[in-house]
């Protein structure tokens, strides 16, 4: 029951029977029944690796989306000290400011707001410049995961298939064991036998 995918189901399945003791119109909740989707996991090994290098990776793709959020927030503050006089309605305060550091740091720039004065201008230049490398870090993470991954699950079939071949003959016990292995870790049938045949060789 409290699996994670059957916890998916229940928020999935909840906004219809809370009409029942909610007067209120939960309609809008039904958009949550595109979390099902997670469910194809179960059967894609694609899915199944996004979601292994988001957990592997999870800590420091927080840790580049929390510096990111203290120079947006940095970024706000500054410009706010800078632009308020000149703009006091693009900039008339901190949460207000928050909207162009968040368009200029995610390098978006709608151009709805933008400083005016020579020192606001010159700090939106560094926090662009700035921004450009901090965005991409998140997406670094993830790519260098989604490419460590795959390669550590073909060395984890080569070591099961290592210890099944040291006698130099593979018995239907192994090679339940080796089919498991293959299914767990993702791998297509062809790469199995390549790996196999590479370590028969």
């Amino acid at each position: 029951m409290l699996t994670p995918m059957q916890l998916l189901d229940l928020i999935v399945i909840a906004p219809f029977y809370l009409v029942f003791f909610v007067q209120v119109d939960l309609r809008m909740l039904r958009v949550l029944r595109l979390l099902r989707v997670f469910r194809l996991t179960r059967y894609s090994s694609s899915m199944g690796l996004l979601l292994q290098v988001l957990r592997e990776e999870g800590r420091n793709i927080g840790a580049a989306l929390f510096v990111l959020l203290l120079l947006i927030i940095m970024a706000a503050s500054l410009t706010y000290l800078v632009e308020q006089d000149a703009q006091p309605v693009a900039f008339g305060s901190i949460p207000a400011a928050l909207w162009w550091a968040v368009v200029t740091m995610t390098t978006v720039g709608y151009g709805d707001v933008v400083p005016i004065t020579v020192m606001g201008r010159i700090f939106g230049a560094i926090i662009g410049i700035i921004s450009v490398g901090m965005v991409a870090l998140p997406a670094g993470l993830l790519a260098s995961g989604f490419s460590e991954a795959p390669r550590r699950r073909r060395s984890a079939f080569e070591q099961v298939a290592g210890e099944a071949l040291e006698d130099g003959i593979i018995d239907s016990d192994e090679r339940v064991r080796i089919r498991e292995t293959q299914r767990e870790l993702g791998l297509t049938k062809e790469e199995a036998e390549a790996i196999l045949r590479d370590r028969r060789q």
